[in-house]
């Protein structure tokens, strides 16, 4: 290690490490801002235990104690100088910790004295200390002595060793109301007191009891007990009024008789005897104060006492100025927390908002170029009607047309999606299961999913009310989702059931799962995995479809076995009045194409 001792670094220290090159170049391990220095002027390192100093050609010279060298051995306390900067010299040689060396004795070392460090007993809030067994622990049990000043000793020793115990319970400033109860105990006990209180001042400046302990009466011993801190403990105005405003500690022999507090009501009902208050200051800052009474005996305190409850005082106030700073600091912290949380989502949603902006002057640029190329596809109705007896022409006949309302309603979905409206939902009644097989039907056409096996399960037939085209998108949606889950290859199980209730179509998948950090996002606009390929709109969009029919969408998983996303409709759909009708269960004479059938209007 060296440190420089004059110019512009002095002061600063330097490792050597494995090697320091001095001089005026950047290259160089330490650079000096010296006229004098060559650019690469000397290089120290270590030679075993050895520090060595190397002159690298320098112009001036190195000088180790004011003699010029070439190599030389320095050691703690030399000088080096080059050019006009000196440098001192303490060659300690880092070890791999930095700071300190384990080494081998030479000679083993033989402790005098070996002593277990206990835990600290008060850590624990649940168990309070019994006094004289920790102070006999400490070496400082009470005994009877003829020597008065022996004793007084005694006594202050004994407080010394309480305020210790007590400094360490009160180092736990989260836990000081679980850790305050148990260091007031041994106060108690010390003191042969009855009650202890702490009483604080609000933000207000109004007196607050904090903490009320109090001796049980007729027990066996030292047993104590929290009091209630509302409506049993009467604080008396003259004595808070004193020590407050006087910033003094006080101290009566017979709290009855002190015409200190003459006609304080507390005085009498709380029947005191000897009483014993003293302020918790934190600096200038008066945070309360300590209340100790004893309601046995006169005389029970004198100035020692005091001047034990007093250092009490201070480290209470010093615990809770500290808790508060802690708590101040957390809540500032959760203020900090809640307004990023508050920003990232305004960012988010300005963002999203600006994408819809965008999304939507796209979509209606295009929906008019995409129905003037999509009108050819209306010829296929008219060969259809030619040839109505070939059953091939008409079924590719009625899937034109059906693709062509689907991309145009892909389009005017996208462009109301954007626009942030849901659009007019159709509502009549229509057979679910014919609904899914027919999308079956149609989706055999798309290439993307030609690897994929798409399995139909009818377990009922329920006849729900709702916008068929719309949800027939939406089904298509999740199975195209199924499929991209499994890599395109696969069974995709497109499933309907039906409860008394509600309606259900299920798509299953077993492609790989939805990781954890990625489910609470599922749903979320422009959210997708797919990377260039989606643009993360195909789910939110089918959830609003979903919800604007008052149903769900929801979705299970499990890692490496699939996925499936369910939709769930209701059975009852609005009647004439705006109540609900009942099931639509009832109707047997239903078409099985396109999948839907027009009820009569209820009278």
């Amino acid at each position: 290690m060296i440190r420089i001792l004059n110019g512009d670094l002095q002061g600063q220290s330097f490792p050597v490490g494995e090697g320091l090159t001095i001089g005026r170049a950047n290259t160089c391990s330490l650079f000096v801002p010296d006229g004098r220095a060559s650019r690469e002027h000397v290089r120290l390192a270590y030679r075993g235990e050895r520090l060595v100093v190397t002159d690298l050609k320098s112009h001036n010279g190195t000088f180790v104690n004011g003699l010029r060298t070439e190599e030389a051995e320095v050691r703690a306390g030399d000088v080096l100088r080059i050019g006009t900067t000196l440098m001192g010299i303490e060659p300690v040689k880092p070890t791999a910790d930095g700071a300190v060396r384990v080494i081998i004795d030479v000679h083993q070392i033989a402790p005098q004295i070996v002593r277990p460090i206990a835990t600290n007993p008060a850590s624990n809030a649940a168990k309070h200390l019994d006094a004289e067994e920790y102070l006999e622990s400490m070496g400082v049990s009470q005994t009877i002595s003829a020597d008065m000043n022996s004793l007084q000793l005694l006594r202050k020793t004994r407080h010394f060793a309480i305020l210790v115990e007590v400094s360490r319970a009160l180092q736990r400033y989260s836990d000081l109301q679980e850790s305050l109860p148990g260091t007031i105990d041994l106060v108690l006990q010390v003191l042969r007191a009855d009650v202890a209180s702490v009483v604080l001042l609000d933000d207000e400046g109004r007196l607050v009891p904090n903490l009320l302990r109090e001796r049980i009466p007729g027990a066996k011993g030292d047993v104590f007990r929290s009091g209630v801190l509302s409506g049993s403990k009467v604080i008396s105005k003259t004595v808070a009024d004193m020590v407050l405003k006087d910033r003094c500690a006080v101290v009566t022999a017979n709290a009855a008789d002190d015409a200190r507090f003459a006609g304080a009501e507390s005085i009498v009902i709380n029947n005191l005897r000897s009483l014993m208050v003293v302020p918790v200051l934190v600096n200038d800052a008066m945070l309360g104060f300590v209340e100790i009474e004893n309601r046995r005996s006169i005389n029970a305190f004198d100035e020692t006492d005091l001047h034990f409850v007093s250092v009490l005082g201070s480290m209470i106030g010093i615990a809770l100025n500290h808790l508060r700073i802690q708590q101040s600091r957390e809540r500032v912290i959760q203020e900090l927390q809640a307004a990023r949380d508050q920003l990232l989502a305004t960012q988010q949603r300005l963002l999203i908002a600006e994408r819809m902006g965008t999304l939507g002057r796209l979509a209606s640029g295009i929906a008019h170029e995409v129905k003037n190329h999509l009108s050819p596809l209306l010829l296929a109705d008219l060969i259809a009607s030619k040839y109505p007896q070939d059953k091939e022409i008409c079924e590719a006949s009625d899937m034109m047309i059906e693709a062509q309302r689907r991309i145009l309603g892909l389009v005017d979905e996208i462009r109301q999606y954007a626009a942030g409206g849901r659009g007019h939902v159709l509502s009549d009644p229509c057979d679910l299961a014919s609904l899914v097989a027919g999308v079956a039907r149609f989706i055999v056409c798309d290439r993307s999913l030609q690897g994929v096996n798409i399995e139909v399960k009818a377990l009922s037939s329920p006849v729900v009310y709702i916008d068929a085209g719309r949800m027939r998108q939406v089904i298509i949606n999740l199975v195209r989702n199924a499929s991209e889950a499994m890599g395109g290859q696969g069974t995709v199980v497109v499933e309907v059931d039906a409860s008394e209730d509600a309606a259900v179509v299920s798509v299953s998948d077993h492609g790989p799962g939805i990781t954890p950090e990625v489910q609470p996002r599922i749903f979320e606009a422009f959210f997708t995995t797919k990377g260039e390929r989606g643009l993360g709109l195909g789910l939110d969009i089918s959830r609003q479809i979903v919800r604007a029919h008052g149903g769900s969408l929801g979705f299970t998983t499990e890692l490496g076995k699939g996925s499936k996303f369910s939709v769930t409709l209701p059975m009852r759909a609005p009647s004439a009045d705006g109540t609900e009708s009942d099931s639509y269960a009832e109707f047997e004479d239903l078409t099985t194409d396109p999948g839907c059938i027009r009820l009569p209007p209820i009278d």
